[in-house]
């Protein structure tokens, strides 16, 4: 899984950089005191930490082993200093963690899997200076190219994608109206998405690692020749003979605590 993480934001670096300068133009100041909310890996911390040198990072996760690969991770680009990790749950009172406000807020891809989503946008709002900002970012859909993945078997990568969304992946999630429930305003949502190519090294890697996660998971709603198929099509992708692709969408939500509203009523904190 860490690796998959990692993959992921490599391939999709231009989303995060757009990302971290849609946020940017919104704080409108460089921030001093940031958090990451469900870092996993560190590949938000280490963008944000990078992309604001006089800030520092708090990363907060639920995995030890997570927060070690962060920790590493940040030594070795050199901000080490600047991040400290959070062994915390996002379920949990984890603005007790946090220095008395922040600047901004970063859940990239950990909303969906925390039991109260609005309870964390409360607290997130009552954690943010007022004029601070959070990004959250979630995927929208993917799609495979071409539809046989290679493999002569027309349809099979719609196919494939249908499985997946009947098991309830990728995980997509509409935060606008939440966002507002919990009183921020503006809020910007921004569309994106990033390729992934096998007929590149980190590419084929991603995909190859994508499928065979998911083959068992599918396995029972495909065909036997469609599941030969695909086994055939994970083989290429190890083999470096592939050349399918696929499209990641994203949605980015940029939201702000608004100036004029120091407290807010029912926020959890």
């Amino acid at each position: 899984m860490a690796e998959l993480l990692d993959l992921d934001a490599a391939l999709g670096a231009t989303v995060l950089t757009d990302a971290l300068d849609a946020a940017a133009a919104v704080l409108g100041t460089e921030p001093r005191s940031i958090v990451d909310l469900g870092a996993g890996t560190g590949t938000g911390t280490l963008a944000l930490a990078g992309r604001f040198p006089e800030a520092h990072v708090h990363s907060l996760d639920a995995t030890a082993s997570m927060l070690d690969h962060l920790t590493a991770s940040a030594q070795t680009a050199g901000v080490g200093d600047r991040v400290t990790t959070h062994l915390t749950d996002l379920d949990g009172d984890w603005t007790a963690v946090l220095p008395e406000q922040v600047d901004l807020a970063w859940a990239a891809l950990s909303l969906h899997h925390v039991s109260d989503p609005a309870r964390v946008l409360r607290q997130a709002y009552g954690a943010l200076r007022p004029g601070g900002v959070l990004v959250v970012t979630e995927m929208s859909g993917a799609r495979f190219e071409p539809s046989d993945l290679g493999s002569g078997r027309d349809g099979l990568g719609d196919r494939v994608t249908a499985a997946l969304a009947g098991h309830g992946y990728p995980v997509t999630a509409e935060w606008t109206t939440a966002l507002g429930e919990a009183c921020f305003a503006p809020v910007e949502r921004h569309e994106m998405s990033f390729d992934a190519s096998a007929t590149t090294a980190e590419g084929a890697r991603y995909l190859a690692i994508q499928l065979s996660r998911n083959r068992d998971r599918i396995a029972d709603d495909l065909s036997a020749d469609d599941l030969a198929a695909l086994d055939a099509v994970i083989l290429a992708l190890g083999a470096g003979t592939s050349e399918v692709r696929t499209v990641s969408g994203r949605n980015v939500w940029v939201a702000v605590r608004p100036l004029d509203t120091m407290t807010h009523e029912g926020a959890d904190r």
